[in-house]
């Protein structure tokens, strides 16, 4: 699915190493993601001020999908692979 001009911000986070977890959540879920970001921080790596911040954008029929994955990130519940918990993790709770 290619990305259409009707994108919205989901968040705004400092430098793109802090982005690239929750946009590989997203495309791992299906949800087209794009970015947007001054240049000037990410050739020099800065993140000071602003300087550097990553915005993560989804078109807008994805938002509410896009923000209750970032959610599930948060609280540690959001499980990679299949979905499906292992035994290792199953044990675990």
């Amino acid at each position: 699915m290619s990305l259409s001009s009707n994108t919205v911000e989901l968040i705004k986070v400092p430098g793109g190493i802090n982005a690239e977890s929750m946009i590989a959540a997203l495309r791992g879920r299906g949800i087209p993601v794009s970015t947007r970001g001054e240049a000037l921080g990410s050739i020099y790596g800065l993140t000071l001020d602003g300087l550097g911040e990553i915005s993560i954008r989804v078109p807008e029929e994805f938002l509410e999908e896009a923000k209750s994955i970032l959610a599930a990130g948060e609280h540690g519940d959001l499980l990679l692979g299949d979905g499906e918990p292992t035994d290792e993790e199953s044990s675990d709770k």
